[in-house]
Protein backbone atom coordinates (compact mmCIF):
# COMPACT_ATOMS: atom_id res chain seq x y z
CA UNK A 1 0.00 0.00 0.00
CA UNK A 2 2.87 2.37 0.79
CA UNK A 3 4.57 1.74 -2.54
CA UNK A 4 1.29 2.11 -4.45
CA UNK A 5 0.54 5.39 -2.67
CA UNK A 6 4.11 6.59 -3.36
CA UNK A 7 3.71 5.88 -7.07
CA UNK A 8 0.44 7.83 -7.22
CA UNK A 9 2.01 10.75 -5.33
CA UNK A 10 4.90 10.94 -7.80
CA UNK A 11 2.40 11.11 -10.65
CA UNK A 12 0.86 14.22 -9.08
CA UNK A 13 3.93 16.11 -7.78
CA UNK A 14 7.55 15.09 -7.15
CA UNK A 15 8.07 18.25 -5.03
CA UNK A 16 5.26 17.43 -2.61
CA UNK A 17 6.26 13.75 -2.58
CA UNK A 18 9.77 14.71 -1.43
CA UNK A 19 8.29 16.59 1.53
CA UNK A 20 6.24 13.56 2.59
CA UNK A 21 9.21 11.18 2.22
CA UNK A 22 11.43 13.53 4.29
CA UNK A 23 8.83 13.63 7.09
CA UNK A 24 8.66 9.83 7.18
CA UNK A 25 12.49 9.64 7.21
CA UNK A 26 12.54 12.09 10.14
CA UNK A 27 10.14 9.85 12.06
CA UNK A 28 12.27 6.79 11.32
CA UNK A 29 15.39 8.64 12.53
CA UNK A 30 13.54 9.70 15.67
CA UNK A 31 12.51 6.12 16.42
CA UNK A 32 16.09 4.97 15.93
CA UNK A 33 17.37 7.67 18.33
CA UNK A 34 14.85 6.58 20.97
CA UNK A 35 15.45 2.85 20.35
CA UNK A 36 18.37 2.44 22.74
CA UNK A 37 16.74 4.27 25.70
CA UNK A 38 13.53 2.31 25.11
CA UNK A 39 15.48 -0.96 24.91
CA UNK A 40 17.28 -0.22 28.18
CA UNK A 41 13.97 0.66 29.83
CA UNK A 42 12.38 -2.56 28.58
CA UNK A 43 15.36 -4.59 29.76
CA UNK A 44 15.15 -3.05 33.24
CA UNK A 45 11.42 -3.77 33.29
CA UNK A 46 12.00 -7.46 32.48
CA UNK A 47 14.56 -7.80 35.28
CA UNK A 48 12.41 -5.96 37.84
CA UNK A 49 9.30 -7.95 36.90
CA UNK A 50 11.27 -11.22 37.20
CA UNK A 51 12.46 -10.25 40.68
CA UNK A 52 8.93 -9.35 41.75
CA UNK A 53 7.43 -12.56 40.37
CA UNK A 54 10.15 -14.69 41.95
CA UNK A 55 9.66 -13.00 45.31
CA UNK A 56 5.89 -13.51 45.14
CA UNK A 57 6.09 -17.22 44.23
CA UNK A 58 8.78 -17.75 46.87
CA UNK A 59 6.56 -16.09 49.46
CA UNK A 60 3.60 -18.32 48.64
CA UNK A 61 5.80 -21.43 48.82
CA UNK A 62 7.28 -20.36 52.18
CA UNK A 63 4.07 -19.14 53.80
CA UNK A 64 4.31 -21.62 56.72
CA UNK A 65 7.78 -20.59 57.97
CA UNK A 66 6.88 -16.93 57.37
CA UNK A 67 3.90 -17.27 59.69
CA UNK A 68 5.85 -19.26 62.27
CA UNK A 69 8.65 -16.67 62.36
CA UNK A 70 6.22 -13.73 62.21
CA UNK A 71 7.78 -12.22 59.08
CA UNK A 72 4.61 -11.63 57.07
CA UNK A 73 4.75 -7.83 57.38
CA UNK A 74 8.41 -7.53 56.33
CA UNK A 75 7.89 -9.92 53.44
CA UNK A 76 4.80 -8.07 52.26
CA UNK A 77 6.62 -4.73 52.46
CA UNK A 78 9.50 -6.14 50.43
CA UNK A 79 7.10 -7.44 47.77
CA UNK A 80 5.30 -4.07 47.64
CA UNK A 81 8.64 -2.29 47.11
CA UNK A 82 9.49 -4.65 44.25
CA UNK A 83 6.03 -4.14 42.75
CA UNK A 84 6.44 -0.38 43.06
CA UNK A 85 9.77 -0.60 41.22
CA UNK A 86 7.96 -2.31 38.33
CA UNK A 87 5.20 0.33 38.32
CA UNK A 88 7.76 3.17 38.39
CA UNK A 89 9.68 1.60 35.51
CA UNK A 90 6.42 1.22 33.57
CA UNK A 91 5.66 4.90 34.17
CA UNK A 92 9.07 6.01 32.87
CA UNK A 93 8.72 3.74 29.85
CA UNK A 94 5.26 5.13 29.16
CA UNK A 95 6.70 8.66 29.21
CA UNK A 96 9.09 7.65 26.43
CA UNK A 97 6.21 6.13 24.48
CA UNK A 98 4.09 9.27 24.87
CA UNK A 99 7.04 11.42 23.76
CA UNK A 100 7.46 9.29 20.63
CA UNK A 101 3.73 9.53 19.85
CA UNK A 102 3.80 13.29 20.37
CA UNK A 103 6.81 13.62 18.05
CA UNK A 104 5.00 11.52 15.44
CA UNK A 105 1.91 13.70 15.64
CA UNK A 106 4.06 16.83 15.37
CA UNK A 107 5.98 15.58 12.33
CA UNK A 108 2.84 14.39 10.52
CA UNK A 109 1.02 17.62 11.41
CA UNK A 110 3.84 19.81 10.13
CA UNK A 111 4.05 17.67 7.01
CA UNK A 112 0.34 18.27 6.36
CA UNK A 113 0.68 22.02 6.83
CA UNK A 114 3.74 22.25 4.54
CA UNK A 115 2.13 20.06 1.88
CA UNK A 116 -1.06 22.15 2.00
CA UNK A 117 0.89 25.43 1.85
CA UNK A 118 3.14 24.45 -1.06
CA UNK A 119 0.27 22.62 -2.77
CA UNK A 120 -1.86 25.78 -2.59
CA UNK A 121 0.95 27.64 -4.38
CA UNK A 122 1.03 24.98 -7.08
CA UNK A 123 -2.74 25.31 -7.50
CA UNK A 124 -2.38 29.10 -7.89
CA UNK A 125 0.27 28.52 -10.56
CA UNK A 126 -2.06 26.03 -12.29
CA UNK A 127 0.47 23.22 -11.76
CA UNK A 128 -2.21 21.28 -9.84
CA UNK A 129 -5.96 21.42 -9.62
CA UNK A 130 -7.78 21.50 -6.27
CA UNK A 131 -9.03 17.98 -6.88
CA UNK A 132 -5.51 16.75 -7.61
CA UNK A 133 -4.23 18.38 -4.39
CA UNK A 134 -6.97 16.71 -2.34
CA UNK A 135 -6.16 13.36 -3.97
CA UNK A 136 -2.46 13.87 -3.23
CA UNK A 137 -3.16 14.65 0.43
CA UNK A 138 -5.22 11.45 0.67
CA UNK A 139 -2.42 9.34 -0.85
CA UNK A 140 0.13 11.12 1.38
CA UNK A 141 -1.87 10.18 4.48
CA UNK A 142 -1.98 6.55 3.30
CA UNK A 143 1.75 6.48 2.56
CA UNK A 144 2.75 8.12 5.86
CA UNK A 145 0.43 5.92 7.92
CA UNK A 146 1.68 2.69 6.32
CA UNK A 147 5.35 3.70 6.60
CA UNK A 148 4.98 4.74 10.26
CA UNK A 149 3.37 1.37 11.01
CA UNK A 150 6.21 -0.40 9.19
CA UNK A 151 8.86 1.51 11.16
CA UNK A 152 7.09 0.74 14.44
CA UNK A 153 6.83 -2.94 13.53
CA UNK A 154 10.55 -3.14 12.67
CA UNK A 155 11.46 -1.51 16.00
CA UNK A 156 9.19 -3.91 17.89
CA UNK A 157 10.68 -6.84 16.01
CA UNK A 158 14.16 -5.71 17.01
CA UNK A 159 12.96 -5.40 20.63
CA UNK A 160 12.19 -9.13 20.62
CA UNK A 161 15.94 -9.64 20.80
CA UNK A 162 15.67 -8.78 24.52
CA UNK A 163 13.67 -11.91 25.21
CA UNK A 164 15.90 -14.00 22.96
CA UNK A 165 18.98 -12.83 24.88
CA UNK A 166 17.40 -13.77 28.23
CA UNK A 167 16.55 -17.22 26.90
CA UNK A 168 19.79 -17.79 25.01
CA UNK A 169 21.59 -19.48 27.93
CA UNK A 170 18.87 -22.13 27.96
CA UNK A 171 18.00 -22.32 24.27
CA UNK A 172 21.61 -22.52 23.06
CA UNK A 173 22.61 -25.15 25.63
CA UNK A 174 23.20 -28.43 23.78
CA UNK A 175 20.33 -30.87 24.29
CA UNK A 176 20.96 -34.11 26.11
CA UNK A 177 21.87 -36.77 23.51
CA UNK A 178 18.90 -39.01 22.72
CA UNK A 179 20.66 -41.62 20.58
CA UNK A 180 19.93 -45.16 21.78
CA UNK A 181 22.36 -47.80 20.55
CA UNK A 182 21.02 -50.67 22.63
CA UNK A 183 17.45 -51.86 22.08
CA UNK A 184 17.52 -55.16 24.00
CA UNK A 185 17.89 -53.98 27.61
CA UNK A 186 16.93 -57.36 29.07
CA UNK A 187 20.41 -58.69 28.43
CA UNK A 188 22.12 -55.81 30.28
CA UNK A 189 23.50 -56.85 33.66
CA UNK A 190 23.06 -54.08 36.30
CA UNK A 191 26.72 -53.88 37.28
CA UNK A 192 28.08 -50.34 37.46
CA UNK A 193 31.67 -49.20 37.16
CA UNK A 194 33.23 -45.77 37.69
CA UNK A 195 36.65 -45.44 36.11
CA UNK A 196 38.93 -42.52 37.09
CA UNK A 197 35.93 -40.21 37.53
CA UNK A 198 36.67 -36.58 38.27
CA UNK A 199 34.08 -33.83 38.59
CA UNK A 200 33.92 -30.13 39.33
CA UNK A 201 31.24 -27.60 38.50
CA UNK A 202 33.51 -25.07 36.74
CA UNK A 203 37.12 -24.54 35.74
CA UNK A 204 39.15 -23.23 38.65
CA UNK A 205 36.84 -24.69 41.29
CA UNK A 206 38.00 -27.52 43.57
CA UNK A 207 37.36 -31.11 42.56
CA UNK A 208 34.20 -32.55 44.11
CA UNK A 209 35.30 -36.03 43.01
CA UNK A 210 38.97 -36.60 42.29
CA UNK A 211 39.87 -39.85 40.55
CA UNK A 212 37.09 -42.11 41.86
CA UNK A 213 37.18 -45.80 40.94
CA UNK A 214 34.30 -48.03 42.00
CA UNK A 215 32.81 -51.30 40.80
CA UNK A 216 29.34 -52.38 41.99
CA UNK A 217 28.50 -55.96 40.96
CA UNK A 218 24.95 -56.76 39.87
CA UNK A 219 22.62 -57.28 42.83
CA UNK A 220 24.88 -55.66 45.40
CA UNK A 221 23.75 -52.85 47.71
CA UNK A 222 26.21 -50.04 48.42
CA UNK A 223 25.83 -47.26 50.97
CA UNK A 224 27.62 -43.97 50.20
CA UNK A 225 28.50 -42.19 53.42
CA UNK A 226 30.46 -39.13 54.42
CA UNK A 227 30.07 -35.62 55.82
CA UNK A 228 27.50 -33.26 54.33
CA UNK A 229 28.78 -31.57 51.18
CA UNK A 230 31.42 -34.22 50.45
CA UNK A 231 29.92 -35.10 47.05
CA UNK A 232 27.61 -38.06 47.74
CA UNK A 233 24.62 -36.59 45.88
CA UNK A 234 26.89 -35.38 43.08
CA UNK A 235 28.26 -38.89 42.68
CA UNK A 236 24.72 -40.30 42.67
CA UNK A 237 23.76 -37.88 39.88
CA UNK A 238 26.82 -38.90 37.87
CA UNK A 239 25.82 -42.55 38.29
CA UNK A 240 22.37 -41.66 36.93
CA UNK A 241 23.71 -39.70 33.97
CA UNK A 242 22.26 -36.41 35.24
CA UNK A 243 25.77 -34.95 35.40
CA UNK A 244 28.56 -35.80 32.99
CA UNK A 245 31.93 -36.42 34.66
CA UNK A 246 34.60 -33.84 33.89
CA UNK A 247 37.01 -36.71 33.36
CA UNK A 248 36.62 -40.48 33.36
CA UNK A 249 33.59 -42.53 32.48
CA UNK A 250 30.64 -44.43 33.96
CA UNK A 251 29.83 -47.90 32.59
CA UNK A 252 26.98 -50.35 33.04
CA UNK A 253 27.77 -53.97 32.24
CA UNK A 254 31.05 -52.72 30.79
CA UNK A 255 29.29 -50.36 28.34
CA UNK A 256 29.77 -46.56 28.75
CA UNK A 257 26.34 -45.09 29.49
CA UNK A 258 26.78 -42.47 26.78
CA UNK A 259 27.28 -45.29 24.31
CA UNK A 260 24.35 -47.25 25.72
CA UNK A 261 22.17 -44.12 25.50
CA UNK A 262 20.95 -42.12 28.47
CA UNK A 263 17.28 -42.81 27.77
CA UNK A 264 17.92 -46.54 27.52
CA UNK A 265 20.06 -46.51 30.67
CA UNK A 266 17.42 -44.67 32.69
CA UNK A 267 14.84 -47.30 31.79
CA UNK A 268 16.94 -49.64 33.95
CA UNK A 269 17.05 -47.25 36.91
CA UNK A 270 14.55 -46.30 39.60
CA UNK A 271 15.34 -43.27 41.75
CA UNK A 272 14.30 -41.36 44.85
CA UNK A 273 16.29 -38.13 45.02
CA UNK A 274 16.56 -35.53 47.78
CA UNK A 275 14.63 -32.95 45.77
CA UNK A 276 12.03 -35.34 44.31
CA UNK A 277 8.47 -34.02 44.20
CA UNK A 278 4.99 -35.38 43.74
CA UNK A 279 2.78 -33.87 41.08
CA UNK A 280 -0.79 -32.62 41.43
CA UNK A 281 -3.08 -35.61 40.97
CA UNK A 282 -4.10 -38.78 42.79
CA UNK A 283 -1.82 -41.18 44.64
CA UNK A 284 -2.27 -43.85 41.96
CA UNK A 285 -1.32 -41.28 39.32
CA UNK A 286 1.88 -40.41 41.18
CA UNK A 287 2.94 -44.00 41.87
CA UNK A 288 2.41 -44.95 38.21
CA UNK A 289 3.78 -41.55 37.17
CA UNK A 290 0.61 -40.93 35.15
CA UNK A 291 0.98 -44.15 33.16
CA UNK A 292 -2.16 -44.39 30.99
CA UNK A 293 -1.98 -48.21 31.13
CA UNK A 294 -1.35 -48.60 34.84
CA UNK A 295 -2.99 -51.43 36.75
CA UNK A 296 -4.19 -51.17 40.33
CA UNK A 297 -2.57 -54.50 41.29
CA UNK A 298 0.88 -53.33 40.19
CA UNK A 299 0.51 -50.00 41.99
CA UNK A 300 -0.69 -51.71 45.19
CA UNK A 301 2.20 -54.21 45.06
CA UNK A 302 4.75 -51.38 44.88
CA UNK A 303 2.97 -49.54 47.70
CA UNK A 304 3.19 -52.67 49.87
CA UNK A 305 6.91 -52.95 49.19
CA UNK A 306 7.26 -49.31 50.24
CA UNK A 307 5.23 -50.00 53.44
CA UNK A 308 2.59 -47.39 52.60
CA UNK A 309 -0.31 -49.50 51.28
CA UNK A 310 -2.17 -49.72 54.61
CA UNK A 311 -2.04 -45.96 55.14
CA UNK A 312 -3.31 -45.28 51.62
CA UNK A 313 -6.11 -47.85 52.00
CA UNK A 314 -7.19 -46.14 55.23
CA UNK A 315 -7.70 -42.82 53.46
CA UNK A 316 -11.34 -41.99 52.53
CA UNK A 317 -10.59 -42.09 48.80
CA UNK A 318 -7.81 -44.68 48.93
CA UNK A 319 -5.54 -44.56 45.91
CA UNK A 320 -7.75 -41.85 44.36
CA UNK A 321 -6.80 -39.44 47.17
CA UNK A 322 -5.43 -36.19 45.74
CA UNK A 323 -1.94 -35.38 46.96
CA UNK A 324 -2.24 -31.59 46.52
CA UNK A 325 0.41 -29.22 45.25
CA UNK A 326 3.79 -31.01 45.40
CA UNK A 327 2.35 -33.50 47.90
CA UNK A 328 1.35 -30.85 50.43
CA UNK A 329 -1.49 -32.99 51.85
CA UNK A 330 0.87 -35.83 52.87
CA UNK A 331 3.38 -36.20 55.67
CA UNK A 332 7.08 -36.28 54.89
CA UNK A 333 7.27 -40.03 55.54
CA UNK A 334 4.23 -40.79 53.37
CA UNK A 335 5.65 -38.68 50.57
CA UNK A 336 8.98 -40.51 50.67
CA UNK A 337 7.34 -43.93 50.62
CA UNK A 338 5.09 -42.97 47.71
CA UNK A 339 8.20 -41.75 45.87
CA UNK A 340 9.82 -45.11 46.61
CA UNK A 341 6.74 -46.94 45.31
CA UNK A 342 6.97 -44.79 42.17
CA UNK A 343 10.60 -45.85 41.70
CA UNK A 344 9.70 -49.53 42.14
CA UNK A 345 6.81 -49.27 39.68
CA UNK A 346 9.37 -49.03 36.86
CA UNK A 347 10.57 -52.56 37.73
CA UNK A 348 14.14 -51.25 37.69
CA UNK A 349 17.34 -53.25 37.74
CA UNK A 350 19.16 -50.47 39.59
CA UNK A 351 17.68 -48.50 42.49
CA UNK A 352 19.32 -45.20 43.51
CA UNK A 353 18.17 -43.74 46.84
CA UNK A 354 19.38 -40.36 48.05
CA UNK A 355 18.30 -40.06 51.71
CA UNK A 356 15.08 -41.82 50.68
CA UNK A 357 14.20 -42.95 54.24
CA UNK A 358 15.30 -39.85 56.17
CA UNK A 359 11.70 -38.99 57.18
CA UNK A 360 10.65 -42.51 58.18
CA UNK A 361 10.28 -43.84 61.69
CA UNK A 362 12.50 -46.76 62.66
CA UNK A 363 9.77 -49.37 62.20
CA UNK A 364 8.83 -48.27 58.68
CA UNK A 365 12.49 -47.87 57.76
CA UNK A 366 13.14 -51.46 58.83
CA UNK A 367 10.17 -52.68 56.81
CA UNK A 368 11.32 -50.82 53.71
CA UNK A 369 14.93 -51.98 54.06
CA UNK A 370 13.82 -55.61 54.55
CA UNK A 371 11.59 -55.46 51.46
CA UNK A 372 14.33 -53.94 49.31
CA UNK A 373 16.96 -56.40 50.57
CA UNK A 374 14.77 -59.28 49.39
CA UNK A 375 14.67 -57.89 45.83
CA UNK A 376 17.24 -58.73 43.16
CA UNK A 377 18.33 -55.14 42.67
CA UNK A 378 21.57 -53.25 42.49
CA UNK A 379 21.08 -50.61 45.18
CA UNK A 380 23.01 -47.36 45.58
CA UNK A 381 22.07 -45.55 48.78
CA UNK A 382 23.20 -42.14 49.97
CA UNK A 383 22.59 -42.39 53.69
CA UNK A 384 23.41 -41.09 57.15
CA UNK A 385 21.07 -43.21 59.27
CA UNK A 386 22.59 -46.37 60.84
CA UNK A 387 19.58 -48.59 59.97
CA UNK A 388 19.96 -47.89 56.25
CA UNK A 389 23.75 -48.11 56.31
CA UNK A 390 23.70 -51.44 58.15
CA UNK A 391 21.31 -52.89 55.54
CA UNK A 392 23.95 -52.43 52.80
CA UNK A 393 26.37 -55.12 51.61
CA UNK A 394 29.15 -52.53 51.30
CA UNK A 395 29.81 -49.15 52.81
CA UNK A 396 31.85 -46.66 50.78
CA UNK A 397 33.06 -43.42 52.31
CA UNK A 398 33.65 -40.19 50.38
CA UNK A 399 35.80 -37.40 51.78
CA UNK A 400 37.92 -34.76 50.12
CA UNK A 401 36.97 -36.03 46.68
CA UNK A 402 38.45 -39.45 47.40
CA UNK A 403 36.67 -42.75 47.97
CA UNK A 404 37.56 -45.51 50.41
CA UNK A 405 35.93 -48.74 51.57
CA UNK A 406 34.64 -48.91 55.17
CA UNK A 407 34.50 -52.37 56.68
CA UNK A 408 32.67 -53.32 58.76
CA UNK A 409 29.77 -50.91 58.29
CA UNK A 410 29.93 -48.25 61.01
CA UNK A 411 27.06 -48.15 63.48
CA UNK A 412 26.99 -44.34 63.71
CA UNK A 413 27.76 -41.79 61.00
Amino acid sequence: MALLALGMMLMYSAELTLIVVISVALYAALRWIFYQPLRIASQERLILAAKENTHFVETVRAIVPLKLFGRETERKARWQNLKQDVVNRDARTEKLTILIKAANSTIIGLQGLIVFYIGAGLVLRNALTVGMLMAFISYAATFAGRMVSLVDMLINLKMLGLHAERLSDIVLEPAEPTITWESDLSRISPSITLRDVKFRYADGEPWILDGVNLHIPAGQSVALVGPSGCGKTTMCKILLGLLAPTEGEVMVDGIPIRQLGLQAYRKLVGTVMQDDVLLAGSIIDNISFFDSRCEYAGVARCARLAAVHEEIAAMPMGYQTLVGDMGSSLSGGQKQRILLARALYKSPKVLALDEATSHLDIQNEQLVNAALSAMALTRIMVAHRPETINSADRVVGINGGKMHELRPAPLVI
